[in-house]
């Protein structure tokens, strides 16, 4: 297929400037219309698998795509995903996602393999250039250490959380955290984008008795209005997690997924539990 062009706010070793978590969401944005049309909802895990080659801030480089078997860790325990690159082909990174198996289901496997492309758009650019530049003038090329990268995602935990590095002294540490929030936010804009979610909200809340109304919203993060979903009868969260779950299926995901993107876009869920 034709590759991939990204931009984005960088440095001058292509690495992310600033990113903030709206301008994740509308880079995933650039990715997504590339692949799919508007009027879709879930992304075909076959079209994404398909990408092979991306140009992210002027930087080629191809993307070779293992998805047929179990991932393993540098002490060989099982692992959802990994995101790499040899210096040896500097030209190329490797994602590696685990198939169906009992540590995964179908949703988790989509959600991982949009959580390393997140890598991919992110860290890869970095990698590529770092590889290219080598060392210095005056240093022996024969004995340089050219160094590897590697992302690794070890279960669902790491596709929800992150351990708070952000304010760590540990400058690999803090770059770590910020590389995977990055990734989870790409990987949450990516396949449960904002207008995609809002309009399946709207065509299937009144099916679940679910109302749908416009309230302000005071986070500047956000539109200067929100939307409430309220289901205040006696089985109100029976009904909301309903449509949860009926949005689940629509988009490929689990419904915690679903929730996490509600949140993340503001909705603001009215809801009584039942008795």
């Amino acid at each position: 297929m034709p590759g991939l062009n990204i931009s984005y706010r960088c440095c001058d070793k292509k690495l992310p400037l600033y990113i903030r978590h709206i301008e994740v969401e509308a880079i995933a944005g650039q990715f997504r219309q590339q692949l799919v049309d508007a009027t879709c909802d879930r992304m075909p895990q076959e079209t994404l698998a398909s990408v092979d080659h991306l140009n992210v801030n002027g930087i080629p480089f191809e993307l070779y795509l293992d998805k047929d078997n179990i991932v393993h860790d540098e002490t060989n325990q099982p692992v959802l995903g990994i995101c790499e690159f040899d210096p040896g082909t500097p030209d190329a990174v490797m994602v590696s996602v685990s198939p169906v198996s009992h540590m995964a289901n179908a949703e988790l496997v989509q959600s991982t393999l949009a959580h390393e492309f997140g890598h991919v758009v992110f860290e890869a650019p970095g990698w590529v250039v770092s590889a290219a530049r080598g060392p210095g003038l005056f240093v022996d090329h024969t004995n340089y250490p050219y160094k590897a990268h590697r992302t690794t995602t070890p279960d669902a935990e790491h596709l929800s959380s992150q351990k708070v590095a952000a304010k760590s002294s540990n400058e690999q540490l803090r770059c770590i955290y910020f590389a995977e929030l990055r990734a989870n936010e790409f990987m949450g804009s990516l396949l449960v984008p904002r207008l995609q979610l809002a309009r399946g909200i709207k065509e299937l809340a009144p099916k679940h008795f679910v109302t749908v109304s416009d309230i302000p919203c005071s986070d500047p993060k956000f539109p200067a209005f929100t939307q409430q979903l309220a289901a205040d009868e006696k089985f109100g969260f029976c009904f909301m997690k309903n449509l949860q779950n009926e949005l689940a299926e629509r988009f490929g995901v689990n419904r915690r997924f679903i929730q996490v993107r509600m949140d993340r876009y503001g909705y603001y869920i009215q809801e009584t539990e039942w008795d």
